[in-house]
């Protein structure tokens, strides 16, 4: 990590000098980064973090690094084996950005820097192109990431990129009271970048997760319970159906009469019964007499 902090100092040591840079300082500011090459992203990440902080003047000299550290990796190492150009591209926009935030003058220099990488395939040219837009004021592209969760219900080819994000897709995407209020292309611009961002990526990969949700088949619960206990329960709701029905049916009045014939059926002692419980017992008493007269 030695290497790396002797190219932070080189780098850093670019705001003790007035613009435009010298040859010579630019030279060593790229064999300490040659050298650091075993953490070169470390060194790009000082690069980007130098491009987003420091003055507006110094943004075309940060540039001018990046341009310097990739063409020597590239004569150097060769263009299969250089490993600062593809590090570079991967946070391209956020640093364009950045640079873009330079003076007025300048960005006629960062356009040349573009050409340059173009005509020399430096970067390929779906990486430069976007970039030359933003000269012109176009809104780059916001490509979101594919979820794995959710490739396969976004598209039936895993991995295909979601499609972009551009300032028209936000438009369609806007509720209708709301485009009125967003017809200039800067607030356009400001909305793509917000969804540009790692918290608008996040809040994209909720909406379509949530999207796809809503879109699986939601089982019932008779779907979720056992068949025989459903039958179970249809049977025992028509017997309550019914025994509800056969209830209200009667006046309360023959529902009282009902009530106390079946108490009497149960508890009837009248004389009818008193009187054939007698006859059982003199029964026997009339067979006794009859039995000894015949005797």
């Amino acid at each position: 990590m030695e290497a790396v902090k002797t190219f932070n100092s080189e780098l850093y040591s670019l705001n003790d000098y007035k613009p435009p840079i010298s040859k010579a300082k630019m030279t060593q500011i790229t064999k300490a980064a040659i050298k650091a090459i075993k953490f070169y992203k470390h060194v790009v990440q000082s690069v980007e973090k130098f491009i987003q902080k420091c003055k507006p003047e110094y943004k075309v000299p940060g540039l001018y690094v990046i341009d310097s550290i990739v063409r020597q990796s590239r004569h150097q190492f060769g263009q299969d084996k250089d490993v600062f150009a593809p590090r570079f591209s991967n946070n391209i926009i956020n640093t364009f950005q950045n640079l873009y935030r330079c003076p007025g003058d300048d960005k006629s220099k960062i356009v040349r820097v573009l050409n340059l990488w173009q005509k020399n395939n430096v970067f390929k040219s779906e990486i430069i192109q976007p970039l030359l837009d933003m000269a012109a004021g176009i809104p780059p592209p916001v490509v979101t990431p594919v979820l794995p969760s959710t490739a396969a219900a976004v598209s039936n080819t895993p991995g295909t990129p979601a499609t972009p994000v551009t300032p028209a897709n936000v438009v369609q995407g806007i509720p209708d009271p709301w485009i009125a209020q967003i017809t200039n292309t800067d607030t356009l611009a400001a909305v793509a970048q917000i969804l540009q961002s790692p918290q608008g990526q996040q809040l994209q990969q909720l909406v379509q997760s949530l999207h796809v949700q809503q879109q699986k088949p939601q089982p019932s619960l008779l779907q979720a319970l056992d068949a025989g206990l459903v039958v179970q329960l249809q049977a025992l709701t028509a017997q309550l159906t019914a025994a509800a029905a056969a209830s209200n049916s009667l006046n309360p009045l023959e529902q009282s009469v009902s009530l106390s014939k079946k108490l009497m059926d149960r508890f009837d002692f009248g004389e009818e019964n008193l009187q054939n419980e007698d006859s059982k017992k003199d029964t026997p008493q009339i067979l006794q007499n009859i039995y000894s007269s015949k005797i």
